[in-house]
């Protein structure tokens, strides 16, 4: 679950866009928000507070 205060907006809501960062790996060139991880059930352990 999202661990952000308040929660990252679900993977159907309207505003889904604002959710954070949850995995950011710019050398790769990948990252993935709460909202992702989310709608796919994944309990997560650490969500960073980055921003793009």
């Amino acid at each position: 679950m999202c661990r952000h205060h308040p929660l990252c907006p679900t993977a159907d809501s309207a505003d889904r866009e604002a959710a954070r960062l949850a995995v950011h790996r710019p050398e790769q060139g990948w990252c993935v928000n709460c909202t992702f991880l989310r709608s796919l059930g994944t309990a997560m352990s650490d969500c960073p507070r980055s921003s793009v």
